[in-house]
């Protein structure tokens, strides 16, 4: 501090902060400012700034640590205490199909184990798209997942406009593989494959039904078409239902179907006329000719893709590990096996790791024969 003189004159003044002691008060001084303060001054001014500096970055890792140990702990207690409300399972395709009956023939046993109902929700369309979308744009809670064919998630990357890839979902489980067959009604002008080939190449544009575009069975009939050199025109349904329903009504007369034309084959309605994968309906199943035997060379690998659980991406572990665990549990429940059995499926279980395998190399895979059947999109 200075003892600030009242004129400008020389003047010995005595200052305090002064090395010297005594010193001629200038006009700098008469600011009431000494040089040996100033320095003094700044000194105090930058500590006080770096210890603000420092209390700041300490209280902001404080609060950092907190939140995370916060955000943490709320992980934790919400795998702990998950599931405590309903889980919804999503399928593609129009309730009564095979879509909803493998949906819920997995969900029966599953929601034993979780301890909360499982609630199936039907969203068809755009070849069982709209499901598929809906279950990747939300949250990854564990509380909305899919059922559905592997080869639904495949087929449909390659729609127009669909942006999602095997990245964008968590696999949970596969459990039974589909029932493919070509089925006609029993009193069809052709009594055997053979036949049929026959009779469509003198009909060019025969319409057959599929359950949707780009589907396995639409694929597989182009990929027939042209090893046999003849003209089909799909007709695409919602579903597997609608197509059976429009093929009893005589709207086309042959249906690619994925599990509904069991009962109809049983009711003496429908034949098969080609079994794709599983095992004939018919009363005499070895009569019915094989995918495998009628063409070795078909890459029939496409369509032994396995139905399966699968959530969004970005599942907590501990959620993901129950779900695993109650789904595995419901696929070996006797329920399950009881409901796959009246569509001539079974249970054949497919493990996250390989369920996942699975669909990468099933979208690559296919994406080299549609390419080659000129059936992009």
């Amino acid at each position: 501090m200075i003892i600030k003189g009242e004129k400008l004159n020389l003047k010995a003044t005595y200052c305090r902060d002064c090395p010297r002691g005594i010193h001629t008060l200038m006009n700098t001084l008469d600011a009431g400012v000494c040089e040996a303060n100033i320095g003094k001054e700044a000194s105090t001014s930058e500590s006080k700034k770096e210890v603000s500096m420092a209390q700041r970055f300490f209280f902001m890792t404080a609060v950092f640590f907190v939140g995370l140990v916060a955000i943490l702990s709320g992980q934790t207690l919400a795998a702990d205490n998950f599931p405590n409300r309903p889980i919804t399972l999503v399928y593609g395709y129009p309730a009564g199909g095979v879509a909803g009956n493998t949906a819920r023939a997995v969900a029966t046993g599953a929601e034993k184990a979780l301890g909360q109902p499982l609630v199936l929700l039907c969203k068809p369309g755009a070849a069982g798209t709209i499901a598929v979308d809906f279950v990747v744009d939300s949250k990854p809670d564990g509380y909305t997942l899919l059922s559905a064919h592997t080869g639904t998630l495949v087929y449909a990357m390659y729609n127009e406009g669909v942006k999602f890839r095997p990245k964008d979902f968590t696999p949970i489980l596969g459990y039974t593989i589909a029932n493919f067959a070509y089925v006609c009604p029993v009193n069809a002008p052709w009594k055997n494959y053979d036949e049929w080939v026959a009779y469509v190449r003198s009909h060019p544009g025969f319409k057959y039904g599929t359950y949707g575009a780009l589907g396995a069975l639409h694929v597989l009939m182009e990929w027939i078409a042209k090893k046999e050199n003849i003209k089909l025109t799909p007709v695409h349904f919602k579903g597997d239902a609608p197509g059976i329903t429009a093929l009893l009504g005589g709207h086309v007369m042959m249906h690619g179907a994925a599990g509904s034309h069991g009962p109809q084959i049983k009711a003496g309605k429908l034949r098969t006329l080609l079994q794709v994968t599983g095992i004939p309906s018919d009363p005499d199943p070895k009569s019915v000719p094989l995918l495998a035997d009628k063409y070795p060379d078909c890459p029939r690998e496409f369509y032994y893709l396995p139905f399966g659980v699968y959530g969004p991406k970005g599942i907590p572990e501990d959620i993901y590990r129950k779900l695993i665990a109650a789904f595995r549990a419901g696929a070996q429940d006797p329920s399950c096996q009881q409901a796959l059995s009246t569509m001539n499926m079974s249970v054949e279980l497919f493990e996250p790791e390989k369920l996942k395998k699975e669909m990468e190399k099933g979208y690559v895979e296919y994406g080299k024969l549609i390419k080659g059947l000129g059936l992009e999109r």
